[in-house]
């Protein structure tokens, strides 16, 4: 598979329609032992871009339009060219249900709140760091050399030892789809990999299918590459000093361990106000869906990109347009690449991310409490808005 710099696919996918951005149709209920409910990636499609023409983001009206007024809260905020320039909250981190003295904890741009799948950009820049180092020689590369020494033993099923990592960062690695966050009896996800690929064969006429698991590989990935080198960072400290700390960030603040669970942003349903909030334990598979970050740090971590500092530009720039670990959005000034996130837990109760790396210099980002349909939709009409 060739991939080449500054190309993109086009995606004509229909958005959601306008009005009530909050998802109408509930999942069966899963036990709180049980994986959560994933949304898959949103894929916008892109509308002509207006030659000369200037942005004027209405960030805090279309947020509250569409976000406000039900229980939970938000928080989001905005950068342009390297600099935050605008941000804000609403509501609740903890509604008064959840809190001793019945009063709530305020939802703020520094509330820790799980990213969902927007983790998937940050193993995506975990692996193209590992390339930039000479620690991974591309993402063409065949997944399964870099793996055997974490499994010496391990016979893979077959075709497994075909895939790509560019396949796995593109969805379309032909492996079963499975959406494992949590693992059975907590193992680690090192050990659910090599279970998972020793058991699951490729299915020849797949396509593309968005599947947690071809993240947790390349989380493993990370891991086997660090160990090869007689490091003793491993996948979770090796984005948190090779891209994090670089960027000056809180690692308590954005870490994949979460606070403790009666201080923690809870996930609510926006249709049930007196319903207490759920508390996400910490994932085992991280890299599909398991960091946490407070809206102000996601920010930090989003314009690092914009500004070198997390990649070089030319890696950042061919990771976004071949669509490894992002998709692409239309807005009226160009293209966007984003990746959204969403958990619930099957009834009712949920949250919704979204990250967006915007044309013209601006990059936005929103976390919410609470399930929201379409929440990239959400972010693109706020730039486009005038």
């Amino acid at each position: 598979m060739n991939w080449t710099i500054g190309t993109t696919s086009e995606f004509t996918a229909e958005p959601a329609p306008g009005g009530a951005r909050f998802a109408a149709s509930r999942e069966e209920p899963v036990s709180s032992n049980s994986s959560p409910v994933t949304a898959p990636a949103t894929v916008s499609p892109v509308k002509p871009s207006v030659q000369g023409a200037v942005p004027t983001p209405q960030w805090a009206s279309v947020f509250d339009h569409y976000l406000a007024n039900v229980p939970g809260g938000y928080a989001w905020a905005a950068g342009l060219n390297g600099a935050k320039v605008d941000s804000g909250a609403w509501g609740y981190a903890r509604m008064p249900q959840d809190t001793a003295d019945g009063q709530g904890i305020p939802f703020t741009t520094d509330s820790r709140c799980n990213l969902a799948s927007v983790s998937k950009t940050l193993t995506a820049a975990a692996v193209f760091k590992a390339i930039q180092e000479g620690r991974i020689a591309s993402v063409n590369d065949l997944v399964w050399p870099y793996l055997q020494s974490l499994y010496p033993t391990l016979v893979p099923a077959a075709g497994v030892g075909t895939v790509t990592i560019s396949e796995l960062l593109t969805m379309m690695s032909r492996l079963p789809e499975n959406g494992t966050l949590y693992t059975e009896n907590s193992m680690s996800a090192d050990e659910f990999v090599g279970l998972y690929l020793e058991a699951n064969p490729l299915i020849e006429s797949q396509l593309y299918v968005y599947s947690n698991t071809n993240f947790t590989i390349l989380q493993a990935l990370v891991d086997s590459v660090c160990a090869e080198q007689g490091s003793s960072q491993d996948y979770v400290t090796w984005i948190q000093s090779e891209i994090l700390a670089r960027l000056k960030i809180d690692l308590s603040t954005f870490s994949p361990t979460p606070d403790p669970p009666d201080s923690a942003t809870l996930s609510y349903d926006p249709e049930n106000p007196t319903e207490k909030g759920y508390y996400w334990p910490e994932m085992q598979c991280i890299g599909p869906g398991g960091w946490i970050s407070s809206a102000n740090s996601l920010l930090t971590y989003l314009m690092g990109f914009r500004q070198g500092r997390a990649l070089p530009f030319p890696l950042v720039q061919f990771m976004t347009t071949c669509l490894l670990g992002w998709y692409p959005g239309g807005t009226t000034y160009g293209v966007a690449y984003h990746h959204n996130g969403g958990l619930t837990t099957g009834d009712g109760r949920g949250l919704s991310t979204g990250v967006v790396r915007f044309p013209n210099g601006y990059d936005a980002v929103l976390v919410s409490n609470k399930p929201t349909d379409d929440i990239i939709g959400v972010m693109l009409e706020a730039f486009d808005a005038s």
